[in-house]
């Protein structure tokens, strides 16, 4: 009787570990799937924008200056644009600290183009639309738009669980035509090189939530790294 008991508890505790083992094996897939759309969905998004940036509607007629004027009033982030730059940003600077992303492009009524919250210009007229693009406290990748050089609208999220956003901005330092090199925001503003860049690389570090705690973040082991060309450069 003892015997079969034995057996018996055996048994059960290994068909425990085979459910718990399937369990977590379902999780970690669960978090990984979750993880690739979130990072397909924002890169969507981002490519989509950085595409459009600088592109200006009148492009045989009038000069990007007019088209991209100096907005009234300063990006989320505190940056701002001088007439016809549609690319700037933020180093994120400190321990955990994320950078930012900020383009801007003109938009005729009814032409189709979208901001980074989905949003055309149906206003009847040409509007310049700016895109902010930060990660938040909460680690929500956000983006905010300006509506000709108006103020920013509040943040929206775009996806969850992201730990830092990274960018390099590759230039052209000696203004060649050519880019030669990849800085960070803060390198390309004491540089002046913003009307340079020719592309921006994007690396995105994600959460595991099936590792993290509520007093322990665990992120990623790999980060997801994207180029992306700008189309409209205005040197």
């Amino acid at each position: 009787m003892m015997i079969a008991i034995a057996i018996g508890l055996f048994l059960c505790s290994g068909m425990l570990a085979i459910v718990l083992s399937m369990r977590i094996g379902f999780k970690t897939q669960d978090g990984l799937t979750r993880m690739q759309e979130n990072a397909r969905f924002v890169l969507t998004v981002m490519d989509m924008t950085v595409h459009n940036a600088g592109y200006f509607v009148d492009t045989l007629g009038g000069p990007v200056a007019a088209a991209l004027p100096v907005p009234a009033n300063a990006n989320t982030d505190g940056t701002t644009f001088l007439a016809g730059q549609f690319v700037t940003g933020t180093s994120g600077g400190g321990a955990g600290a994320s950078d930012t992303l900020d383009l801007r492009f003109q938009t005729a009524s009814g032409d189709g183009m979208v901001d980074c919250n989905g949003n055309a210009n149906t206003s009847g007229a040409a509007q310049v639309f700016t895109n902010s693009f930060s990660v938040n406290a909460a680690g929500q990748l956000v983006c905010s738009v300006s509506v000709d050089g108006g103020t920013p609208s509040a943040q929206a999220v775009l996806v969850d669980n992201v730990s830092a956003m990274t960018l390099l901005f590759s230039v052209d330092t000696n203004h060649d035509g050519i880019v030669d090199t990849y800085q960070t925001a803060a390198a390309v503003t004491a540089a002046g090189l913003w009307r340079t860049v020719g592309a921006v690389q994007i690396t995105l570090t994600f959460k595991d939530l099936v590792n993290s705690t509520a007093t322990t973040a665990v992120d990623f082991p790999k980060s997801l790294q994207h180029a992306i060309n700008f189309m409209n450069p205005t040197k």
